[in-house]
């Protein structure tokens, strides 16, 4: 029995690991596409815009789902503790849309633009920190010496690898509002990470991916109208569009997946390649140059990952039941 669950554990590892490249992958084509379209388009209108296409994806395929469901046959009726467990689920949703989806986005925008792109990719690690800190003490995932280690080289390697080490005199002025804004950010993400790693457990993805967009898009949509940030030529809109569907919709995705089969920690650590597939992004598609200390971080961060993926460096409970 013993056997079979470490064989279990093993594949969804695999598969954890399969995704969060996946999404990383994705999440690191985000600048290069974004890049060209920002310069026209205020980021509060693109964020709400790429918002509309998970919800326009994934409501559909979570209809179908639920009518397949249905003609199975008649559900069992739900008993007390099913009926708590479930509104539990729902706020958990409610409170990674509002905290993960709404306040992260817009609080690092904003903070983007009165902070230097150095500075905001040194400050943004602060959802690496977040992310480790509340699934420590929240939900039970520990580090051991060789999880430390891996924290470590990955950092430096990620600061390196979105800053080449040029960085402005303000790098650590902590109270400059612009950086106290993205450092909001990291904290609702990191917060997220952890309430989609629980939530994943227990809702499908598809569902989960639909009620949280559902509440995202009119919302940053309403608050894009009530700051008048809707352009004048919506020309950009179908190129906004598609990369919501790319980037928002499939990192969504597989993130939620890589979030239940690895937990949230070893997939915030591994996340990072992200950095990676955005420098080689720009240097293939815009043309950017690439310094020396940019080449040596990505080994620093793949070695990293490779301390990460040793199985003990990080210690939880596995659970992939689904109500």
């Amino acid at each position: 029995m013993n056997q079979n669950t470490s064989r279990s554990n093993d594949r969804f590892m695999l598969l954890g690991y399969i995704t969060v490249v996946i999404s990383s992958l994705l999440i690191g084509l985000f600048p290069t596409l974004s890049k060209p379209v920002l310069t026209s388009v205020n980021p509060l209108f693109f964020t709400a815009i790429c918002a509309i296409a998970p919800f326009a994806v994934f409501t559909p395929l979570s209809i179908t789902s639920s009518r397949r469901a249905s003609v199975k046959g008649p559900q069992k009726p739900p008993s007390p503790k099913n009926n708590n467990l479930r509104r539990r689920i729902y706020a958990i949703v409610i409170l990674s849309s509002v905290v993960g989806g709404i306040i992260g986005p817009i609080a690092y925008f904003f903070g983007l633009q009165t902070s230097s792109a150095a500075d905001a990719s040194l400050l943004a690690n602060a959802e690496m920190l977040f992310t480790i800190l509340i699934a420590s003490f929240a939900f039970h995932e520990k580090l051991n010496r060789v999880g430390l280690l891996a924290v470590i080289l990955v950092s430096i390697g990620v600061i390196v690898v979105a800053t080449d080490l040029q960085f402005s005199s303000t790098a650590l002025d902590f109270a400059a509002p612009g950086h106290l804004l993205i450092l909001l950010a990291g904290l609702c993400w990191g917060m997220d990470n952890n309430l989609i790693t629980y939530a994943s457990e227990r809702i499908d993805v598809v569902k989960f991916i639909r009620y949280r967009s559902s509440i995202t898009w009119p919302i940053l949509l309403l608050l894009s109208y009530l700051a008048m940030t809707f352009p004048s030529n919506t020309s950009e809109l179908g190129k906004i569009f598609l990369i919501g569907l790319v980037v928002f919709a499939g990192s969504l995705y597989f993130n939620f997946l890589a979030l239940k089969w690895l937990g949230a920690i070893r997939s915030t650590l591994i996340f990072p390649i992200s950095s990676v597939f955005g420098v080689a992004a720009a240097y293939f598609i815009l043309h950017e140059t690439i310094g020396v200390y940019q080449i040596v971080s990505v080994g620093i961060i793949f070695l990293g990952i490779y301390f990460m993926t040793r199985t003990e460096s990080v210690r939880r409970e596995y659970s992939y039941d689904v109500p």
